[in-house]
């Protein structure tokens, strides 16, 4: 199964794969932004600064550097992951972020960068081709 998504669809697409990786062979998350807590540019914070266990459990960039489960980590690293961001786009250090720890953690993964923005349908267009 695939799982696929862009903008916040990217974050629903990589968070449902990493917390349940046994279910997906591969995720495509494109512009995605991996910390809905933290406002970023224009983007606020989407908690109001509320923070307990399940966002904790729902934010990549939070949970999966303490992830040690070696079942998951193994299921992790058999799933194909991909990520494209915009070298413009705001969430590029949630990108940069996530693709470093998924590094630590051993799991290999492509992570795609784009010039310019790159948050608009036609470019998410031609990462479908790409990518998907």
């Amino acid at each position: 199964m695939i799982s696929h998504g862009c903008s916040l669809g990217a974050y629903h697409a990589l968070n449902i794969a990493l917390r349940h990786p046994q279910w997906f062979g591969k995720v495509a998350a494109f512009s995605g932004r991996y910390n809905l807590s933290e406002p970023v540019a224009e983007f606020r914070g989407l908690f109001d600064d509320y923070y307990d266990e399940e966002i904790y459990y729902h934010s990549p960039n939070h949970f999966l550097p303490n992830l040690n489960d070696g079942a998951i980590l193994d299921h992790l690293r058999r799933m194909q992951i991909v990520m494209t961001i915009g070298t413009e786009d705001p969430f590029l250090h949630s990108n940069l972020n996530l693709s470093e720890t998924l590094w630590a953690k051993n799991v290999s993964h492509e992570l795609y960068l784009w010039d310019g923005r790159a948050h608009q349908a036609d470019d998410w267009q031609k990462m479908v081709q790409l990518y998907l």
